[in-house]
């Protein structure tokens, strides 16, 4: 027994002995000597049992030993006592916050600012409770006033210019996220947020620097190396693409919590294995969830299906594109639908035929977890379908919730949501049927391609000629309008070998920032390559133009890794064949089934050297190439349009409805059983 507790005990001690006491009980508290913290806050409460900073502190320490509500009982009273106090307010708030509570947290925590307004960390708290409720506009005038009295808080300004960089505004977030790293230069955090923003703005080389520092600064940072791993990739730097690729494997043995940091999305550019992907996937939906609830089954026949889609990117997106067509034709008498977007309006002509084109929307942009659970377990939905899984503005957490009694993922995910679903939306090509046991999910087989075509757009009637678009006015042309990000190493090897063979023949590549360009330029001249022979196609604003140029292209080369999605599905829609090689996982078979689907089964080949030597046969073999359009122009018209698409899609959801009544979905299985047809 140390001394401080035997003085304790006489009780004769002055207040500043009593300050000293408190001191040291919360200096081994922040220790983690809890029991010895424990014993002095009871001590001072057996003799001063309404001193409210000692109460907040045993508050605290209740609640980290897991007894919350009590823990909360004793916040409560020391608020009570010291209603003026910013920092015992804002430790209610935080602890309302861990119990879920993000409302009760916001009330607390704006009190809290009032009594301390110049108090920075509870501002800080206040703009990160803000945004978990989806009030994104409120945190950035939190955040923004609170610079006025701390205008060199590295997290204030971090939190700021990740804000900013969320809503567009990336010169903004550069010049915060700058300050902050030089307020703070040796944080990672930092460091990790200033390359985000770097990329964001197409600044791979200063992104790429970031992400090392943040690494120097902790080795084990996980979601640095995946962001240096993406930077590079869509610089077309492979320098460290190897060595990234080993570390990567290598964590999959790791803890699942050190794995999950590991974004599943980027981990579709890694070349995995469909095992090991879905390992990732499972490790971070475990990671992904809010307070579940109770499932409802509703009645087996309902008079109309109700299905409900989640989606960021019904807008000027390429799912939006695809399905600008295909919603709006649900069948009105047997399916009511409605759209739930994670994404404020974007004014495109794409969201305005989905918008009008379906029951009713939902926009839950703006709204908190739990206020997107609310909504969408009040609109009493049959089927959720998830369309962004693990991508770019999806909310993955809200899944974990069981929002309907049948949920589904499909078409903008190429891949497992880790168990957050109940059945995943594939084809037989795109997901064999040997790969479906290391699913958490059901799998159902679409007849046809699971990925429709952009039926919504349409070319422009003149594309200019070849000379217009820089191409040469003779010679072979071989397109791959992938983003660049997808390029890997090996595909741009075998491309370049395939130009090398081919004489007069370029390869038109999509144009990105001039220092991926500038890369992809060096590579072909390592490979021998006249760097004049990449021709790079600048953005078009308008989509009808994009579509119009493809008639100048005479293959479409898929990448390997990570292949060709949507812009396989453009091309096959203009014309234009795709080869392709089909790979182990999922991302890189999707044009394999857009392939089968609409004629062009030789073009889905199995190794590099067959992928080479096909893409050289073709070029030679004028006849064959010539036919391969011919065969897209014939079954264009009458494969896969959109009303028979969206007639399969239904039929799908009705099956799938009476698998779940009948409760005969298991992961890992082909619904119906054996059905690869």
């Amino acid at each position: 027994m140390d001394w401080w507790i035997l003085k304790k005990r006489s009780m004769d001690e002055t207040p500043s002995d009593l300050d000293h006491i408190v001191a040291d009980a919360r200096q081994r508290h922040r220790a983690g000597e809890l029991d010895a913290a424990a014993e002095l806050y009871e001590l001072i409460l057996a003799q001063l049992p309404d001193h409210p900073e000692v109460l907040q502190l045993k508050g605290i320490l209740v609640a980290q030993s897991g007894e919350m509500g009590k823990g909360l009982e004793l916040l409560e009273r020391a608020v009570e006592l010291a209603p003026e106090s910013g920092p015992i307010r804002a430790n209610l708030a935080k602890l309302r916050l861990d119990l879920g509570d993000v409302i009760g947290a916001i009330s607390a925590y704006e009190t809290a600012h009032a009594c301390d307004p110049n108090n920075p960390e509870i501002a800080f708290n206040l703009a990160g409770a803000l945004v978990m409720s989806g009030r994104q506009a409120e945190a950035i005038a939190c955040l923004e006033s609170t610079l006025d009295v701390a205008p060199c808080h590295p997290g204030i300004l971090a939190n700021l210019g990740n804000l900013y960089r969320q809503n567009g505004r990336y010169e903004e977030s550069r010049d915060l996220l700058e300050r902050a790293v030089k307020a703070a230069p040796d944080d990672p955090e930092m460091l990790h947020s200033l390359g985000v923003t770097l990329s964001s703005l197409r600044e791979y080389e200063g992104a790429s620097a970031c992400f090392r520092a943040a690494l120097g600064a902790d080795p084990g940072f996980i979601r640095a190396a995946a962001q240096l791993f993406f930077a590079g990739l869509h610089a077309c730097d492979w320098s460290d693409y190897s060595n990234l690729v080993e570390n990567f494997r290598r964590l999959l043995s790791a803890d699942p919590k050190l794995v999950a940091e590991l974004s599943p999305f980027i981990a579709l550019f890694l070349p995995f294995s469909q095992d090991e992907l879905n390992l990732i996937a499972t490790a971070r939906a475990r990671l992904s969830s809010i307070s579940a609830g109770e499932r409802t089954v509703v009645p087996p026949t309902p008079e109309r299906l109700r299905i409900g889609y989640l989606s960021a990117d019904l807008g000027s997106h390429p799912v939006g594109r695809l399905l600008a067509d295909v919603l709006p034709r649900h069948n009105a008498a047997e399916f009511e639908v409605t759209v739930f977007t994670l994404s404020s309006a974007d004014g495109s002509e794409v969201q305005k035929a989905i918008h009008s084109g379906v029951c009713r929307i939902e926009d839950v942009s703006r709204s908190s977890a739990a206020e997107v659970v609310a909504c969408i377990r009040a609109a009493d939905i049959h089927i959720l379908v998830d369309l962004g899984g693990f991508t770019l503005g999806a909310r993955p957490e809200i899944l974990s919730a069981r929002l309907a009694p049948l949920q589904v993922g499909w078409l903008g995910y190429c891949g497992s949501m880790g168990g957050l679903n109940d059945v995943l939306l594939a084809d037989p090509e795109v997901l064999p049927p040997e790969l479906a046991p290391c699913f958490h999910e059901a799998v159902a087989y679409l007849p046809g391609s699971f990925m429709p075509l952009n039926r919504f757009d349409q070319p422009t009637a003149s594309a200019g000629t070849r000379v217009d678009h820089g191409l040469p006015a003779e010679g072979f042309v071989y397109c791959a309008f992938n983003a660049p990000a997808k390029i890997d190493p090996e595909t741009f090897a075998a491309w370049m070998e395939i130009l090398a063979a081919v004489d007069g023949s370029v390869l038109w590549v999509r144009e990105n920032a001039p220092t991926t360009s500038n890369n992809l330029r060096a590579a072909a001249r390592l490979a021998g390559i006249n760097a004049d022979r990449l021709v790079f196609a600048p953005t078009e604003p308008e989509m009808a133009d994009h579509l119009a140029r493809h008639c100048h292209a005479d293959l479409f080369l898929d990448t390997f890794v990570y292949g060709a999605h949507s812009t396989a599905a453009d091309a096959i829609s203009q014309g234009v064949p795709v080869l392709t090689r089909a790979g182990p996982a999922m991302p890189a078979r999707v044009g394999a089934s857009l392939c089968r689907t609409y004629g062009l089964g030789d073009l889905v080949v199995k190794s590099t050297a067959e992928y080479v030597a096909t893409a050289i046969a073709v070029a030679a073999d004028h006849s064959r190439a010539a036919n391969y359009r011919s065969v897209l122009v014939s079954v264009l018209d009458t494969v896969e349009t959109s009303e028979k698409f969206v007639r399969k899609l239904e039929s799908a959801y009705e099956m799938l409805w009476r698998a779940r009544c009948s409760e005969t979905l298991e992961p890992g299985t082909i619904i119906p059983p054996g059905d690869t047809s």
